[in-house]
């Protein structure tokens, strides 16, 4: 029988990408975009924006090859050409096991249910014969990492766990925890899953590689994940008689007047909770919820990023005249009381309960934070009319940083039997084909090992199919399958296109920006949430086009840069939290770029300015 790989496309870009590989001694990324992470500009959700970031494959020349060997299989099919074996039940039940981070506060499941008993877990188990078993769970981002790190270091992974960012992938690899998942993905991932993948045009492949095996199945992220807006109450604005903040100063004037107004009698910020972060870095470069980087943004600053001046020097995002001009800003709306007094150090999700009982009207994230991210808000009132804006700089500039294709991982174990591999991959197919349509007032966060692949343009592709239909240039019936605009590749859109005229009033038009009182709130939660995100929540980056697109030229740690990591990053978090609330004063600015630069910054700045030389 023919040796065939898994699809033409996806062997030409493993391929491309792997070639260009050169021997680095560690991890390598395409040639191509090593040194592509620039400041760019280009239409939003457009092909510069999923072919601008950094990859980062791994492997020296002879693993790449091994690796082309071992991608093909004796079959005289091509996987995905037809979809039966990726949603095969199984003739017997197929345990898997799993650990998992389950938020403490989501209430959502019905009584009785848990966490491996709810109802994704019997859709898997009742049409594939796979039983999932939590081994264990944490219930906040720290805990989940802490647990998975001691996982690793005492060799005792459970079948498979999502990987927080690459590091905890390449330290199991490296340490021969995890099994060579390519031979399970060639022949039973979904023509959808691999279609998806496709549009990161290898970059995907390559961050699920280390050192020439494929050994994790790739989150592959919309690039609106990483686009950082705020979110205001425009039904206080209107109330107050105020336009719309543009800049920073016009954000803090208005959030003094929400607090003067007696709107906000506690603050008018929402700010991160005990160990979040209020910027993402090169390795979190997504989904920072309650963060500040809408600010820093705005101020020219894109802390926690390797970038390039305009002579080609690498400098470090957090240690400029920028970052500290905008944390004056910060420090100063936090002496006001304009910010959460209890920035930082509040857990378990506390910092969000004002925003949720009405009495916070100002926070900041990427588009599914409003809408899947503050839920409660719009049912403890039915008329609070959240909005999602750009902040400018006061030059007019929308500067945007933009995120990695992607940056958890499913990990699985190398002494998984073929079975627990393969349940795996068709677990994820499940999650990819089926999610919009479970009944998603039960939190899809309980769909175990919930990791999500979306086409990077989704959000905006569906923003313009959904919006076509509002307007009536459309109809929902031409998105099902067999309709004149049907795209497999957008998941979500059969459903929502199905299911829109459930949640927004026949009486919209179009003709105006949607508010909550075009939509019912009470009427399939789930939907709700979810046009509430897309249709609001990523409006401003499905309409405007950014000035500036910011890639960092690094989305991942290298060989070497784990001895001053540590000691740099823990500094530098404590130190911005510091700045913020005043524990430490802005007079120490200067000592703290120069402590981070004699600690290590300088080293791994060596290291990487090295590392895209090559």
């Amino acid at each position: 029988m023919k040796k065939k790989v898994i699809s033409a496309l996806l062997a030409s870009t493993m391929i491309v990408s792997l070639v260009a590989c050169g021997s680095t001694g560690g991890d390598s990324s395409d040639a191509s975009s090593k040194g592509s992470g620039t400041t760019a500009t280009s239409t939003a959700g457009g092909d510069d924006a999923a072919t601008a970031e950094s990859g980062s494959g791994s492997g020296d020349s002879a693993a790449s090859a091994d690796w082309i060997e071992s991608s093909t299989l004796e079959d005289d099919a091509v996987p995905g050409e037809n979809d039966d074996r990726a949603f095969e039940k199984f003739d017997h039940v197929v345990e898997v096991h799993y650990g998992y981070q389950i938020d403490p506060k989501d209430t959502t499941l019905p009584d009785g249910d848990s966490v491996d008993n709810n109802q994704y877990t019997r859709y898997l188990l009742d049409n594939y014969n796979i039983k999932v078993v939590c081994d264990w769970t944490a219930g906040n981002t720290a805990d989940f990492q802490q647990k998975v790190s001691l996982a690793i270091a005492s060799a005792s992974l459970p079948d498979a766990v999502i990987a927080p960012t690459r590091n905890y992938l390449v330290q199991a690899a490296r340490a021969d925890l995890l099994a060579d998942l390519w031979p399970e993905f060639n022949q039973y991932a979904s023509k959808q899953v691999k279609e998806i993948i496709e549009t990161t045009e290898g970059r995907a492949i390559n961050n699920a590689t280390v050192d020439g095996t494929f050994c994790a199945l790739p989150n592959v992220s919309v690039d609106t994940d990483g686009v950082y807006l705020y979110f205001i109450r425009q039904d206080w604005l209107d109330k107050l008689g105020l336009e719309v903040p543009k800049t920073v100063d016009e954000l803090g004037e208005v959030a003094q007047k929400f607090k003067d107004a007696g709107l906000s009698p506690d603050y008018s910020i929402a700010g991160i909770d005990n160990g979040g972060r209020t910027y993402s870095n090169f390795m979190n470069s997504s989904n920072n919820g309650y963060g500040f980087d809408a600010v820093y943004q705005a101020f020219n600053a894109t802390p926690g990023y390797f970038l390039k001046d305009d002579s080609g020097e690498l400098y470090w995002g957090t240690t400029t005249d920028e970052m500290k001009e905008a944390l004056t800003t910060l420090h100063d709306w936090y002496e006001k009381g304009l910010i959460n007094p209890e920035v930082g150090t509040t857990t378990n999700g506390d910092n969000a309960n004002n925003v949720k009982n009405g009495t916070c009207g100002i926070f900041m994230g990427p588009w599914w934070s409003l809408g899947y991210g503050n839920p409660d808000s719009f049912r403890n009132d039915n008329n609070a009319n959240w909005q999602a804006y750009p902040l400018y700089t006061n030059d007019g500039e929308w500067n945007i940083h933009m995120k990695d294709v992607g940056t958890t991982y499913t990990m699985v174990n190398k002494n998984a039997s073929d079975d627990v591999k393969k349940a795996i991959v068709i677990m994820n197919n499940v999650l990819v084909r089926d999610e919009s349509t479970f009944d998603t007032s039960v939190a899809i966060g309980w769909y175990p090992l919930r990791n999500t692949m979306a086409a990077t343009d989704e959000c905006e592709y569906e923003y313009d199919a959904l919006m076509g239909i509002l307007k009536g240039e459309s109809s929902a019936d031409d998105y099902q399958q067999g309709g004149s605009k049907f795209n497999g590749l957008y998941k979500n859109l059969a459903n929502d296109a199905a299911t829109l005229s459930e949640v927004i009033s026949s009486d919209y038009d179009g003709s105006r920006d949607l508010a909550v009182t075009d939509m019912d709130v009470n009427t399939n939660n789930g939907q709700f949430n979810r046009f509430y995100a897309l249709l609001i929540g990523d409006r401003p980056y499905a309409t405007l086009e950014p000035d500036h697109k910011i890639y960092s030229e690094l989305y991942y740690t290298i060989d070497g840069m784990d001895t001053y990591w540590t000691q740099i990053s823990d500094l530098e978090d404590k130190s911005v939290l510091q700045f913020i609330t005043g524990a430490k004063s802005l007079d120490e600015w200067d000592q703290f770029c120069t402590d981070w630069h004699v600690q290590g910054g300088d080293q791994i700045l060596e290291l990487v300015k090295d590392y895209l030389a090559e």
